[in-house]
């Protein structure tokens, strides 16, 4: 689950399977194309995807839930106007369900719009119906981390730990921020936690050996950069480390 070349907004997502139809014959047809569109999203093929969901539309447009998968879709194409035109249409229509405030800051995150991703995820993040306030949290993190602004990241994602002491990418994006604070210590720690949890996260691997490297511990970068080419050796962060390896031996 955990691959660095998965974009992060998309790990941030999260997926609906159902929803509501106005007429029983529209919404069994729907929901047939719905759920084919899910499954190849899931499956990395979004264009598949858009036409099943497209076709969905066609039989139930105020569906919130094929706007929302719509929209993940779009997002995917990294076809960005009309993947927020879609979430927003899912939050019109069904404003309190915090999943789609979730993944409309998720597609602000690929658009680099921080503040608006860190509003919506927190959003997602308030509504006490929201079953994965960690995902929403590691979010705000992420963004205020790209912004710059390390302690609230790392506060967010400790906040995230405190509702799901198990979830990798929170520990991975508060070693980031430690990294970024000149605190590798802290940041070893934290991707060291991330590894426990998710032994084959390429990017908390990839992040371990940088803070070796940084330590000048070459010994321990070079096993943390092996890993890396273990799992994503075609990879750019493969052909990275594969770089950093013949440097450091």
């Amino acid at each position: 689950m955990h691959r660095f070349f998965f974009p992060l907004a998309l790990l941030l997502l999260v997926f609906l399977t159902s929803g509501c139809a106005a007429t029983a014959k529209h919404r069994k047809e729907a929901e047939t194309h719905h759920m084919l569109g899910i499954s190849y999203l899931r499956e990395r093929n979004p264009t598949l995807a858009l036409r099943e969901l497209q076709l969905a539309e066609q039989k139930d447009a105020d569906n919130a839930d094929i706007q929302n998968t719509l929209a993940q879709a779009y997002q995917q194409k990294r076809a960005f106007p009309e993947a927020e035109r879609h979430y927003l249409r899912a939050i019109r229509l069904d404003r309190d369900n915090p999943t789609y405030q979730n993944n409309l800051a998720a597609l602000y995150l690929d658009m680099a719009r921080w503040d608006d991703a860190i509003r919506h995820f927190r959003k997602a993040a308030d509504n006490l119906l929201f079953t994965s306030p960690e995902v929403a949290l590691t979010g705000i993190g992420y963004a205020y981390y790209q912004k710059g602004v390390y302690l609230d990241a790392i506060a967010a994602c400790k906040e995230a730990l405190n509702f799901n002491p198990r979830y990798a990418q929170a520990q991975l994006h508060m070693g980031e921020a430690y990294y970024a604070l000149d605190k590798t210590g802290p940041a070893i720690e934290a991707y060291r936690q991330a590894l426990t949890l998710s032994p084959d996260y390429t990017l908390a691997h990839y992040r371990l050996g940088q803070a070796y490297m940084k330590l000048k511990k070459p010994e321990q970068a070079v096993a943390s950069f092996r890993e890396v080419l273990r799992l994503a050796p075609d990879s750019d962060l493969g052909r990275s480390v594969a770089e950093y390896i013949k440097i450091l031996k």
